[in-house]
């Protein structure tokens, strides 16, 4: 699993990376991304990402 140490730490913001996407991909350029149905609580799915990654960062800074 030596391929996998690139990841160390970064999976956490890979998702929060892959929300944030998602939003701008679903409202600001109006294409349907398949299997997302964002509806009107779109910018809480936003904001949810930006904390997930704030929090995660958080937690490093912390553990150190």
């Amino acid at each position: 699993m030596q391929n996998f140490q690139i990841l160390a730490g970064k999976k956490t913001y890979l998702v929060a990376a892959a929300l944030v996407l998602i939003v701008i991909i679903e409202k600001g350029l109006g294409i349907d991304v398949p299997g997302v149905a964002l509806g009107d609580d779109w910018m809480l799915v936003l904001l949810n990402a930006f904390g997930l990654g704030t929090l995660r960062s958080g937690i490093a800074t912390a553990l150190r």
